[in-house]
């Protein structure tokens, strides 16, 4: 069955990229997986700091079940796209910032299911519909939703009812009422959330890394009308989005540019690539790998927030494919290990900083095509003079840039970032 049910994911999956392919290509960065750890279908952590959608079998093949084949493909679209919508407005990921987890939830799907057309939804599913009294507008965010449905609930608690004086509440407030007492389906369906919610911090921006990465490879691959097709409130939601990571280091162009320069070249025969000159003789195939070390400074002047920065962007690295070997440092190398993706529980170090210990290390022992400074810059100028292209990432609050000049090599001011 559950290759049989990974095979009809698939089908949905071609199904959103036909009809809204931005949804479509967000679906392929995401883990799937039929599961009974969940009685309806859930996210919850994957490998990597990657999502994991996990799908409950008889929930899809029984309760995803419409009158016709036509209307189950809907109510299965509409699941999928449902989840996504979360992921994209970064819910998953904003339960820490609001005080009633139940309140945090009905918000959560009254910003998404307007979204999803009413014949993709379930009969269960909470919809701005459901609250008539309390006027709630459409295509806002959930934090609008959260603070409106919080001041109808304390109005409630203060003994606010309906209009009739048989009524103790309006049908608005009933529903609220219900749904914030009941197990709600759907709002179980939240409950992998609080695993996000319990990483580190510097875990967290990684896996916000993932989301961002993930939003992005989707905008890149849209064709213009494909975009303009989504709905207004969401394009200005992802505009800004887009708008926001600005200011952070663009990797792709940073690395792209600094490693163009400093990538090794491996060549080798290959029968898979004949030569078009010598007919059946092997063929040749240049391979480009990055091979990076990276210095992180872990010394007492940089604080926590700026080691989460540093790892977070230290993953866009990885991502894109690059071989590296981290260095804590602080006046001395404290540790060396090759980063897998994964932030490590601890840094060691916390001492006075000195820059030039990373920099003989990759000098002599590991030689890299390149190296990568993380560093608030706060330290006397080099001794040792790097062999190598090098680039300091200074943090925000680090060395201003009129003091950049005791570095050398190529220097860039990292920026703090800032859902629906």
């Amino acid at each position: 069955m559950s290759q049989k049910i990974l095979d009809e994911l698939a089908k949905t999956s071609i199904q959103l990229m036909l009809k809204e392919a931005f949804y479509g290509h967000f679906f392929s960065s995401l883990l799937r997986d039929v599961s009974q750890e969940t009685e309806t279908m859930a996210l919850r952590l994957g490998g990597s700091q990657m999502l994991k959608l996990l799908v409950n079998p008889n929930y899809w093949e029984e309760k995803l079940q419409g009158a016709t084949p036509k209307q189950t493909a809907a109510l299965r679209y509409g699941a999928i796209k449902h989840q996504i919508l979360h992921i994209v407005f970064k819910h998953i990921l904003r339960a820490k910032d609001f005080g009633n987890k139940q309140l945090y939830g009905i918000a959560a799907d009254l910003a998404v299911n307007q979204y999803i057309d009413s014949d993709q939804l379930e009969e269960e599913a909470i919809r701005l519909e459901d609250f008539p009294d309390f006027s709630l507008e459409r295509g806002q965010s959930l934090d609008y939703y959260y603070n409106r449905l919080s001041d109808e609930l304390e109005e409630m608690m203060n003994g606010g009812g309906g209009s009739e004086e048989n009524e103790e509440f309006n049908s608005a407030q009933q529903k609220l009422q219900a749904l914030l007492e009941e197990e709600h389906p759907h709002l179980e369906q939240h409950a992998f959330w609080d695993d996000i919610q319990q990483q580190s911090p510097s875990e967290q921006k990684i896996m916000e890394a993932f989301v961002n990465d993930a939003i992005q490879n989707s905008l890149a691959r849209l064709k213009t009308r494909n975009y303009t097709n989504l709905p207004a409130q969401l394009q200005e939601y992802l505009d800004q989005l887009m708008k926001s990571l600005q200011p952070s280091i663009n990797w792709r162009r940073t690395l792209r540019l600094f490693a163009s320069s400093s990538s090794r070249t491996r060549i080798r025969n290959t029968i898979k690539k004949p030569s078009k000159r010598y007919g059946t003789s092997p063929g040749i195939k240049i391979q480009r790998k990055q091979k990076i070390g990276v210095a992180l400074d872990s010394s007492g002047s940089v604080n926590q927030e700026e080691l989460q920065l540093f790892f977070s962007e230290l993953y866009h690295i990885w991502k894109q494919g690059a071989e590296i070997m981290l260095v804590e440092c602080d006046v001395d190398i404290q540790r060396i290990y090759p980063y897998k993706g994964k932030t490590p529980e601890l840094v060691q170090g916390r001492g006075g900083t000195r820059f030039d210990a990373p920099i003989k290390w990759a000098n002599e022992d590991y030689r890299p095509d390149a190296l990568i400074y993380f560093t608030d810059g706060f330290a006397a100028k080099p001794e040792v003079r790097c062999r190598i292209p090098l680039l300091w990432m200074i943090s925000p609050n680090g060395l201003a840039a009129e003091n950049w000049d005791s570095l050398p090599g190529r220097k860039v001011k990292m920026q703090s970032k800032g859902g629906f």
